[in-house]
């Protein structure tokens, strides 16, 4: 499965915020056991309903920590998917994407980038 997949099933089954699905599908996606999946997660417990710095959506805030070498390029993909968004205030209450697609759409960055 796809890191975005793999996310997006994580948030779907309400097993954490978005930033948490995030971190869990990028750790299940390249290999890490059950275990340590959970641990990347939790340590993204805090970041998810706007509460990611700078009010960053906590989707695209796991994915550039994911891989803080491509954050540039993980944003501009997420951008392209929500409408030049990436702040939870402006895409939630406006309902720009649902939460999950945000998730999925995060994922679904990182995914480009372990294809290249």
């Amino acid at each position: 499965m796809s890191i975005a997949e793999i996310s997006k099933q994580f948030h779907a089954e309400h097993r954490g915020n978005c930033a948490m699905a995030v971190a869990y599908g990028y750790a299940r996606a390249t290999g890490k056991p059950e275990t340590d999946a959970v641990a990347s997660a939790e340590m993204f417990r805090n970041f998810g309903g706007g509460k990611a710095p700078n009010g960053s959506c906590g989707a695209l805030y796991a994915a550039k920590m994911m891989q803080p070498d491509h954050a540039e390029a993980i944003e501009d993909f997420f951008k392209r998917g929500a409408q030049n968004f990436t702040k939870c205030s402006e895409i939630r209450p406006n309902k720009i994407i649902p939460c999950n697609r945000c998730v999925e759409l995060a994922g679904e960055a990182l995914d480009f980038l372990e294809t290249k």
